[in-house]
């Protein structure tokens, strides 16, 4: 089963679609009730989300698919990256489970894709597909961003994907393996599962940041700490401007990995620091990127 974008829906509703959530998916066994009320805000899936390495082999219940293909349509058609679903194929993590036991029970996939030699919509397929993750996230999904560690070559020709394009990465996307217990657990226990199984970033080295810094930058660089990347090696590197009211992103060649994963984190680093700013307790602070390699993030 492979659904695409449709190209022909207004802007508008898909947005709309981002903020909404519908009665079937709330009403479904495997729907985190307490992720869609007392947290639905995105900067609370940051909070949650990890890179998942067991899933359930379960089929996504119709409801809830129906509204991940509305979010992944809205990102797709306001990225202008293509987005495909990819249902029910655990042939393509057969190499990663066998060599490192790791996406047991995985199935389904997101096969991102584009232009070749196009740094641009590398960048913009990390934005958007890590928006995609944090909206699968709210409504109580599994995820993980996934590149080489699959058959690529594969997902793309299940995915249809046109002979002037390549895939860039997945997302992986489906149920827990212990999809009640987690379903069982509390905003805040979420949280701290999160920070035990990541380890956490050092927001001094990515940000340069210092009790002397605006509250708002601190929690944009603290968000890009719980962004997910390759074995928790971090390419890009943030700096907050002179007068304070802009920061910079961009990738420290020491740090590479490689050109397609450092654009692809470039775009999902800039998303968890416009969404950390905008969240800010103290002074949220919305704004928004230029895009590119040194891209500045002005605050409005």
């Amino acid at each position: 089963m492979c659904l695409r974008c449709t190209a022909n829906s207004s802007e508008m509703f898909l947005l709309r679609s981002l903020l909404t959530t519908s009665t079937s998916v709330l009403s479904s066994p495997h729907y985190n009730a307490s992720m869609s009320t007392t947290h639905s805000q995105v900067i609370d899936a940051i909070n949650v989300r990890i890179s998942n390495r067991i899933f359930s082999p379960d089929l996504i219940e119709e409801g809830i698919l129906r509204q991940l293909m509305q979010h992944m349509d809205a990102m797709s058609v306001i990225s202008g990256i293509r987005m495909t679903f990819v249902e029910n194929h655990p042939e393509l993590f057969e190499r990663i489970v066998r060599e490192r036991g790791e996406f047991v029970g995985a199935a389904h996939v997101i096969v991102l894709s584009g232009p070749k030699d196009d740094l641009l919509a590398l960048e913009k397929a990390g934005f958007y597909g890590e928006r995609f993750i944090l909206s699968a996230t709210l409504m109580g999904l599994a995820t993980s961003w996934v590149d080489h560690s699959i058959d690529l070559e594969l997902a793309s020709s299940l995915a249809g994907i046109p002979s002037d394009e390549i895939a860039y990465a997945c997302l992986t996307v489906g149920y827990f393996e212990d999809q009640e217990h987690v379903l069982q657990l509390s905003y805040e226990a979420r949280a701290q599962l999160q920070a035990t199984h990541r380890g956490g970033q050092n927001m001094s080295a990515l940000g340069g940041v210092t009790p002397e810094s605006p509250s708002w930058y601190a929690s944009a660089i603290e968000a890009v700490t719980k962004a997910p990347f390759p074995a928790h090696m971090q390419p890009v590197r943030f700096l907050l401007s002179d007068d304070a009211t802009s920061m910079r992103a961009f990738i420290d060649l020491d740090f590479s990995l490689g050109t397609t994963r450092d654009y692809l984190i470039l775009g999902i680093d800039k998303l968890h620091a416009q969404i950390g700013a905008g969240s800010d307790e103290n002074n949220p602070t919305a704004g928004q990127w230029q895009w590119g390699n040194g891209g500045i993030f002005r605050t409005k």
